[in-house]
């Protein structure tokens, strides 16, 4: 970690703060972390929103060091084996839930050092890429055969579902089979593989071998990039890499110079110039893997020599893309663009990243230009014409008349009656695919803002943990919801909030205690002022839920203001403890005597989860209408449940900002019994609150259950479109 790269990091603090946090962690005294996130964390030299920040953009750190021993999950069966290890489903008995470990195997003895090595950093590389597309590693155990726990992923590889869509596209396939391999929801597939390597790129690790067989499509439609064995972090010694021969391998994982799986090999990487295999390396892979999604034939096919192949593979030969794919569908010459520039065999040809070569494919889906070939006047021309498609087909309704007019005897009127009904006909499907492709925009887009919440969530969970562990030794200024209601007794920055309805302050947060609960006994009341010192945590996490689009206060005074001027999304930050102490942000003190946070949906929701989760939406007693709530539970340094920790978002925000296709479109979100969890047609949200209120269109739903993941369908003269959420287990769902 240099000095700028902390700066550019933290971009919300001056300079010579920056420097100063810098030199201080470079200054440290003996015991203390060498990492700077473990640093910064244990001194709490900065907001825990910043912590986060830090960590989710340091450099990834690898070491042979031994790790500690986590507990033992009891074997239930192997699941899987590869050249160097093998895979078993394990039940973790502390946590009660199924895992998969992987182990290092030796093959009749102990790994050899260096696949021993790679074995432990394969571990840490993964487990430092935290995204919803690649696996979550949860512990690693070091000693003897070395082995690491991750998250179970239930579903199948691409490879498997590439053989689907063959069998899916083929003639005579049922029409309802075909739908869901269409060449458009391959494209969106591809686009969903791309996030994860975006994101690794952007922390400076690269996959070296992107392949059908290392994507895997969970049960609800969730994709994530697997394998990251022979990952590296750029700019770091390749030890994934044994000097020795070319191992003869054509379909599997080489290891010696040459690294990766030839049929999807850049040339860099079959020549075995390894220093010079970097992000541009996998974007080739990937415009192999797209070229395989278009076709569902491989760029390269098996057979022949090793040698001939990996001689191919050097010289970087592709193919060209058919004019069609299979079942008939037309080829854009865009796409054909988009492989070519992103399969170039020189790199510098190629794409500035896998997430422009990403946005290249969702223009094609849309029918926009794209950067790979850029658009004639004619092509310009033509796609605003089809963009205004309506317009011009109006222009073109009156000079056909026109000249059936004119010509009446050389044209005839049942030519022009097919042409308006395939006109017709393409508007629809072009209708159909958009809604389809905003549908999936819009739901990637509401799953980042709930994972961003969640961040918040756990963020808030850390620094209350170390807030109760820790109490603060000096006077800290309580408030209890019954000083509020008095000027004598209330906090001095008390003000009048257009958004929370009534006099509130920024300052204090407000604390509660349930019935029969003495507030003055020493126990609580170290409880209490340890709660009251959250008070920057949780004004940190109503701002922090601002999307990225809205410019951060410069100052704590235009942050303040703007909690109770405009508001957050995040409407109350909150923590209760299982005593049945609540401290809430802001402060207002509107809970009534016989207030018990422990009676409240969202505390039981919270003590039940295994880490941050979405409840139903449901009455706020303050005021504030329909609120839904991300809650997790809070944790002793044993493990033992000792609260809630959660925020609460607007339902009428949420409904207005996220769900709300158009003007003449309703949006929902449906849980997995085919009920409205939230609709941007607002009476419905009511309803879903105290009690349940079934989609309005079963017949539609009937639809998105067949096809969970993503689709389109028309239902009783209306358009549905929906795409599954990764963040709850909801779906999203227009209806036009």
């Amino acid at each position: 970690m240099t000095l700028d790269h902390l700066r550019t990091l933290l971009p919300h603090l001056g300079r010579a703060e920056v420097s100063t946090i810098f030199h201080a962690w470079s200054r440290r005294g003996p015991g203390e972390p060498e990492d700077i996130v473990a640093w910064l964390h244990a001194r709490e030299a900065i907001p825990e929103d910043a912590v986060l920040s830090v960590a989710r953009e340091s450099p990834v750190i690898l070491d042979d060091h031994d790790v500690p021993r986590p507990s033992s999950a009891r074997p239930l069966g192997r699941i899987g084996r590869g050249g160097m290890g093998e895979v078993w489903l394990c039940r973790d008995e502390a946590l009660h839930r199924t895992i998969a470990v992987k182990r290092l195997t030796g093959h009749g003895g102990a790994p050899d050092p260096a696949a021993r090595r790679r074995f432990i950093r394969e571990a840490q590389l993964t487990a430092q890429l935290d995204h919803p597309g690649i696996v979550a590693v949860h512990g690693l155990e070091s000693g003897g055969d070395p082995s690491y726990s991750m998250k179970l992923i239930r579903g199948r590889t691409l490879a498997a579902w590439l053989d689907e869509a063959r069998a899916a596209t083929r003639r005579g396939s049922p029409r309802a089979l075909r739908e869901g391999y269409r060449l458009a929801a391959r494209l969106e597939l591809f686009t969903a593989v791309c996030e994860p390597v975006a994101y690794a790129h952007a922390r400076g690790v690269i996959h070296r071998d992107l392949k059908p067989d290392n994507v895997m499509i969970g049960t609800f439609g969730e994709v994530l990039v697997v394998d990251w064995g022979i990952g590296r972090v750029i700019g770091q010694p390749d030890d994934a890499v044994d000097t020795g021969e070319y191992v003869q391998s054509v379909d599997g994982t080489a290891l010696g110079d040459v690294v990766g799986t030839v049929p999807y090999m850049s040339p860099e990487q079959a020549r075995g110039e390894n220093d010079k295999v970097d992000a541009r390396s996998d974007q080739f892979s990937l415009g192999l893997l797209l070229y395989e999604l278009v076709t569902l034939q491989r760029a390269r096919a098996l057979g022949g020599a090793p040698e001939a192949m990996l001689a191919a593979a050097t010289r970087g030969d592709v193919p060209r893309l058919p004019r069609s794919a299979p079942g008939g569908e037309p080829i854009p010459r865009e796409l054909r663009a988009v492989v070519r520039r992103a399969t170039a065999a020189d790199p510098t040809r190629r794409y500035a990243s896998v997430g422009d070569l990403a946005a290249d494919v969702r223009r094609v889906v849309r029918g926009d230009a794209v950067l790979a070939s850029p658009d004639s006047t004619l092509q310009r021309v033509t796609r605003s014409a089809l963009r205004h498609r309506e317009r011009v087909a109006g222009a073109i309704g009156a000079i056909a008349l026109l000249t059936l007019a004119a010509f009446g005897l050389l044209i005839g009127a049942g030519s022009w009656v097919r042409e308006q009904d395939r006109r017709a006909a393409a508007e629809e499907e072009a209708r159909r695919l958009d809604a389809a492709a905003v549908a999936q925009e819009r739901a990637r887009a509401l799953d980042a803002m709930l994972f961003r919440q969640e961040g918040l969530v756990r963020g808030l969970a850390a620094a209350a943990r170390r807030a109760i562990a820790h109490p603060p030794s000096g006077a800290q200024a309580v408030y209890l919801a019954a000083a509020f209601a008095h000027p004598s007794s209330a906090p001095p920055d008390l003000a009048e909030s257009a958004v929370y309805r009534g006099r509130a302050s920024v300052a204090y947060p407000d604390l509660a205690v349930a019935p029969g609960l003495d507030p003055t006994t020493p126990r609580v009341v170290t409880l209490l002022r340890a709660l009251a010192s959250l008070q920057p945590e949780l004004e940190a996490t109503l701002l922090g839920s601002l999307p990225d689009t809205v410019p951060s206060p410069a100052t704590d005074v235009d942050a303040r203001q703007r909690i109770l001027s405009l508001g957050t999304p995040a409407v109350w930050s909150y923590v209760a403890s299982a005593d049945g102490v609540l401290v809430g942000y802001p402060g207002v003190g509107s809970y009534p005597p016989e207030y018990d946070p422990r009676r409240q949906p969202w505390y039981h929701e919270g003590i039940g989860r295994t880490g941050p989760g979405w409840g139903r939406p449901y009455v706020d007693e303050s005021g504030m209408g329909l609120l839904i709530s991300c809650t997790t539970p809070l944790l002793a340094p044993d493990e033992r449940v000792i609260g809630v920790v959660g925020l609460d978002l607007s339902v009428r925000s949420l409904a207005g900002d996220w769900l709300s296709p158009g003007a003449d479109a309703d949006g929902y979100l449906v849980d997995d019994q085919g009920n409205v969890v939230i609709a941007s047609a607002g009476g419905q949200n009511l309803q879903a609150a105290v009690g349940v209120v079934p989609f309005p269109d079963q017949a539609g739903l009937a639809a998105i259950v067949a096809n969970p993941t993503h689709g389109q369908a028309v239902s009783a003269g209306h358009l549905l479109a929906w795409s599954r959420l990764g963040a709850v287990p909801w779906t999203y769902v227009t209806v036009d």
